[in-house]
């Protein structure tokens, strides 16, 4: 059963609210990144080079958390982009379930073509 037009504005809006968190988080990943290699630039070297490796690990974690946020501000892009196909599996035209869809925004995929492997969930 597809989604009715109520459903389907529905979905819209919570795809846009998250894209929106997704964008701010992004961005303050960004900012947050800025602030370590700019922190890093004030600090004297030394011979020792960051002998906890905390300044590298910070910036790995955020730079990690970055890109994980640029992945889903894409996926959820495509799904804005494919907008006439919001709650249909785009793997087996099946319906992705309004469930799913509340619980990740955005996605394309059924719960059964998650499962198969052969998609990202």
């Amino acid at each position: 059963m597809a989604l009715s037009e109520a459903a389907r504005d529905e979905l819209r809006r919570m795809v846009v609210e998250e894209r929106d968190r997704t964008a701010a988080r992004l961005a303050a990943l960004e900012q947050t990144f800025a602030e370590l290699v700019a922190a890093a630039d004030l600090e004297p070297p030394d011979d020792e080079h960051d002998p906890d490796g905390t300044t590298a690990y910070e910036r790995a974690q955020v730079s990690s958390l970055a890109g994980e946020a640029r992945v889903r501000l894409a996926e959820l892009d495509a799904a804005l982009a494919a907008d006439a196909d919001l709650g249909t599996c785009a793997t087996c035209g099946g319906e992705v379930g309004w469930e799913r869809l509340q619980a990740l925004p955005g996605t394309r995929h059924c719960v059964a073509c998650a499962a198969s492997g052969a998609v990202p969930p």
